[in-house]
């Protein structure tokens, strides 16, 4: 063979291919190119990383990296000899002066409900509530420390305009015109991988965060019956709640078909949700919703119910009872305007201008519960105000600017007030 012959073409394997052999004889050159190549071999493999040992370190998933089970086990385990407060209570609903869990810190949990049963109502109420840490409507109390003061607001369904509608209510509820720790942000039209990021990012951004509201959960999955996303999903309302010391609540819907939760993505969250309260409208009238306690890892609070009035505020309903075991209601004994014949109502509206021709809200309400007192059929605070919405809708009462005021006020409606 030829000295000016190219050399033998050789696999990655150091065997020779067929083409080579066929050309190429001189078994020198032959050995020489195979110990060329086994020497290259040699050479990567003294420069590959040491392997991981295996003994207390695991390669779980292509995202969560290596895990020290020892290190991990260490700072889990709990001891008997431990003490351990309980999670701060944050929410809570308040019946006959008796305050129960809602919610803590440190937790999450889930309200359901079907189409239009007030769900976002019923958030708009606990929000006011957590903004002005302190009792509204006198059922939601929030107690949230200077520290977790700030509230997240991050609704995925609904337009900026109708988001606004529900940022308006909150305020009106806090009796707050533009509380600076309210932060709301309507998400629609953004990927659930971007809802998802944008989430987190203000969960672990946002200084002195104490409540998280996320209407619309499923919009952060693409399948809401795709085990996998659910059960991530889970686990990071999990994770956020415990490693930032804050309360999530979160909304799922119901099939209109059935009562029950939608997709792999709800029946998760029910099983990981410290608090599942359901809205549904009362079987007995379609004004009021119900708010039902389904699932506590604490005594479970009474069921109420509410309604909204025509200025699109949620009020306090008194004069029912409800069953928290078969969710039926039944009426109260105590008066209210349903329940009064008109010569009532006209006997306890004529006292209460006795004086004046125009009264404010505030003046009315007063006029009103003393009025009732004196014939005898006594309304307090919330049933007066209910009263008064009922006499209005029912053309008993006429609200106007009197001249020269720049205010509204009610006056009685003479035509109405002299039918009977």
């Amino acid at each position: 063979m030829s000295l000016n012959q190219p050399p033998p073409i050789v696999t990655a394997n150091g065997v020779q291919s067929p083409e080579s052999v066929q050309n190429n004889s001189s078994p020198s050159v032959e050995v020489k190119s195979l110990v060329q190549h086994m020497n290259e071999l040699a050479r990567e493999v003294e420069n590959m990383p040491e392997p991981v040992p295996l003994k207390s370190v695991v390669e779980i998933g292509n995202d969560s990296g290596p895990i020290d089970y020892k290190t991990l086990g260490e700072r889990l385990r709990i001891r008997p000899d431990e003490d351990l407060p309980p999670p701060p209570i944050c929410l809570s609903v308040v019946r006959n002066g008796q305050a129960k869990m809602f919610g803590s810190l440190g937790n999450f949990s889930v309200i359901i409900g079907k189409a239009k049963s007030r769900k976002t109502f019923t958030i708009s109420i606990a929000v006011a509530a957590a903004l002005k840490r302190d009792l509204v409507l006198n059922i939601f109390s929030g107690s949230f420390d200077d520290d977790k003061r700030v509230v997240l607001y991050f609704d995925t369904e609904q337009g900026r305009y109708h988001v606004l509608k529900v940022v308006k209510r909150i305020c009106q509820l806090a009796d707050q015109d533009n509380p600076e720790n309210l932060m709301v942000y309507p998400l629609r039209g953004l990927s659930a991988n971007e809802i998802l990021g944008f989430i987190q990012w203000h969960i672990y951004n946002t200084p002195n965060v104490g409540l998280v509201i996320i209407d619309g959960i499923k919009d952060t999955v693409t399948d809401i019956n795709d085990n996998a996303q659910a059960t991530k999903r889970a686990t990071d309302l999990l994770r956020w709640s415990q490693e930032m010391d804050i309360h999530i609540i979160t909304v799922l819907h119901m099939n209109k078909g059935n009562d029950q939760i939608r997709g792999t993505l709800g029946t998760e969250l029910l099983n990981k949700a410290e608090t599942v309260v359901s809205i549904s409208l009362d079987a007995n009238d379609k004004n009021i919703s119900i708010v039902a306690p389904e699932v506590c890892r604490d005594k479970e609070f009474d069921s109420f119910g509410f309604s909204i009035t025509e200025e699109g505020l949620p009020y306090l309903i008194d004069d029912i009872t409800i069953d928290n075991t078969s969710g039926r209601t039944r009426k109260s004994t105590k008066p209210t305007a349903d329940s009064m014949s008109q010569q009532e109502i006209i006997a306890i509206l004529t006292r209460a201008f006795s004086s004046d021709q125009y009264l404010g809200y505030s003046s009315l309400r007063t006029n009103i519960i003393e009025a009732s007192q004196f014939i005898g059929l006594s309304l307090a605070k919330t049933r007066a105000e209910e009263f008064i919405r009922r006499v209005e809708a029912n053309k008993y009462l006429i609200k106007e600017k009197p001249q020269g005021k720049g205010y509204d006020a009610y006056r009685l409606n003479p035509d109405t007030i002299t039918t009977f």
